[in-house]
């Protein structure tokens, strides 16, 4: 994906904002409830995964770099004051009919690998990154008024810092009243599975993400972290080589031998949209090995969504949904 130097965004900024003066209009309009709510509420100093970044007056044009980040803001009913997304990323549930598509939004690049040019034209008033474009956060702030809503999995309370990263956006984009309540849902439904986790024995889990026909093992620290933390499943192993984002290549014989009271898998092919990968995740771990585990055998294995887990990871309504779907794997 191309990208400008700082002069030229600075160059494309300008135009734009030229343009806004000359008679044009913003492409998000504000809501009178959104104008409402926010009133007051700005300059917001907004703590982030990054740093500290002022707010100084309602965002009326914001794009969005994180699919996380957009489902939040999709929930927090501020979807109108998005702009620009990574079309080719948005999940399934934001191309709703019923509410706003936003794979029908400008196209800003992709997760990896952001076009600041079509960036500077937008002229957002906001730039949201996190989790795989959190790296670009030093160079975009330099030119617009950036936040990171990255939650990184390497530190304890994944669950709790996903939670709170709901009312940290909200209060970005105008909605810290909304935010605040779908927060605290986050957190007593969260409170919720841990008080039944601890009165249940859960055993112990393995999470598994199959790639192009490989296997990984990840652990608590990673992505997956709500299975443990808010679950209460015990991993199969201790230690530091299985967490991370690449995780850890593991065997057949090795699942065999760890012997998992429950298997998590995510397809990355599936996620990706790799269609040329030939095999499934069921197809990959469909064998002689694999099906000796108590999991196997009791109907442990259960398959996660690949778009949520994988590509989306947190955000309001999607981390709701991955509690709900582990939750009715342990009915």
């Amino acid at each position: 994906m191309r990208k400008l130097s700082l002069g030229a965004v600075a160059v494309a900024s300008s135009l734009a904002l030229a343009a806004c003066g000359a008679g044009g209009t913003s492409s998000a309009p504000e809501t009178t409830e959104t104008a409402t709510e926010a009133a007051g509420a700005f300059p917001a100093t907004i703590t982030h995964n990054a740093g500290e970044t002022t707010i100084e007056s309602q965002p009326k044009s914001i794009v969005v770099l994180d699919m996380a980040a957009l489902d939040t803001i999709d929930a927090l009913g501020a979807g109108d004051l998005v702009t620009g997304v990574p079309v080719k990323s948005v999940p399934t549930w934001l191309k709703d009919d019923q509410g706003t598509d936003y794979s029908t939004l400008e196209n800003v690049g992709t997760l990896k690998e952001p076009d600041v040019e079509a960036i500077a034209k937008l002229n957002p008033d906001l730039v949201v990154v996190g989790a795989r474009s959190a790296k670009f956060y030093d160079e975009l702030s330099k030119n617009f008024t950036t936040i990171d809503a990255s939650v990184p999995w390497d530190k304890d309370g994944y669950s709790q810092r996903a939670a709170e990263s709901v009312e940290m956006l909200a209060t970005a984009v105008g909605k810290a009243e909304r935010g605040a309540e779908l927060k605290d849902e986050l957190l007593a439904k969260i409170a919720e599975y841990k008080a039944e986790a601890e009165k249940s024995e859960r055993g112990t889990a393995m999470v598994l993400m199959t790639n192009g026909g490989e296997v990984s093992m990840h652990g608590p620290q990673s992505r997956w972290a709500p299975i443990y933390d808010v679950f209460g499943f015990k991993p199969v192993t201790e230690g530091e080589a299985e967490e991370g984002h690449k995780g850890q290549k593991i065997s057949f014989e090795t699942v065999r031998e760890l012997a998992p009271d429950y298997i998590f898998v995510i397809d990355r092919d599936a996620a990706i949209g790799n269609t040329e990968a030939g095999t499934t995740a069921q197809q990959v771990l469909d064998n002689d090995l694999v099906n000796e585990t108590p999991a196997a055998k009791n109907g442990h294995i259960v398959y996660l969504s690949p778009e949520r887990w994988y590509v989306v990871m947190t955000g309001a309504s999607n981390f709701m949904a991955e509690l709900e779907e582990v939750a009715a794997s342990t009915k």
